[in-house]
């Protein structure tokens, strides 16, 4: 069954009041508690955008994908990307234990991607 997965984002993000911060952003109440506990059997297109936006995320970065009981489909299918294995931690939890020396350097990788992205961007819009 596809379902949407937000809070792993929201998590990685920091973002510890979701309820709060999806209802800032433009959410009803009772839209944000469905999209914040995967209890929605559909979800808009343009709440998909607003999301990807807020995260800065792709639309497949939301969703995940468990198959039911008795599905038989081949890990070749291309659904089998969206399986979810493991727990996601927000990077708080990651580098809890990590000496700074290697948080310096994980800040340098981290910052050099961004500038990446950012130089693939401005090339792409050229």
């Amino acid at each position: 069954m596809l379902y949407l997965n937000v809070v792993p984002i929201f998590v990685a993000r920091g973002i510890q009041n979701v309820s709060t911060y999806l209802i800032k952003a433009g959410f009803s109440p009772h839209s944000a508690h469905f999209i914040l506990h995967s209890k929605t059997r559909s979800i808009r297109l343009d709440h998909i955008e607003k999301l990807c936006k807020l995260l800065i995320c792709e639309p497949s970065d939301l969703f995940a994908w468990q198959p039911d009981k008795d599905e038989n489909i081949p890990n070749t299918h291309p659904i089998t990307r969206l399986k979810k294995n493991g727990v996601e931690e927000s990077i708080n939890n990651l580098i809890a234990d990590v000496p700074f020396k290697q948080i310096v350097e994980i800040a340098a990788i981290i910052k050099e991607k961004k500038e990446e992205a950012l130089s693939a961007k401005t090339k792409k819009e050229a």
